[in-house]
């Protein structure tokens, strides 16, 4: 589709996973808990869908010059998260992104063994 190369492991996995500490780990940043609202969601985090504007809060400043590897990692999640939320896996509103994809980066280091 994209000229990605499909050789290598396939990218499957379980989808029971705790999204905030998903967040926390991979992101740097833990969203807040849900809002509760009557007729909305308010919420930053609903099920695995992550606000964008929230998200682009956290990240909103260029990364420094001596940041550390674990920052640097980080910022390739953000990166990597919204290019596959806002070009492969829209969300029909366009103010979410999927956080699954996250659990695919967990060791970004073994990109090279995924298809």
């Amino acid at each position: 589709m994209l000229g990605v190369p499909v050789d290598g492991l396939p990218v499957i996995g379980s989808v029971k996973l705790e999204w905030p500490a998903l967040c926390r780990d991979l992101l740097g940043h833990r969203p807040p808990n849900p809002v509760p609202h009557p007729y909305e969601n308010m919420s930053i985090l609903a099920g695995a869908r992550l606000r964008v504007s929230w998200l682009k809060e956290q990240f909103r400043g260029p990364l420094s010059m001596d940041a550390t590897e674990e920052v640097v990692e980080q910022h390739a999640c953000y990166h990597i998260l919204v290019w596959l939320g806002s070009i492969l896996f829209m969300d029909k509103l366009a103010d979410r992104v999927s956080v699954m994809p996250l659990q695919f980066l967990n060791r970004i280091s073994d990109e090279k063994r995924y298809s």
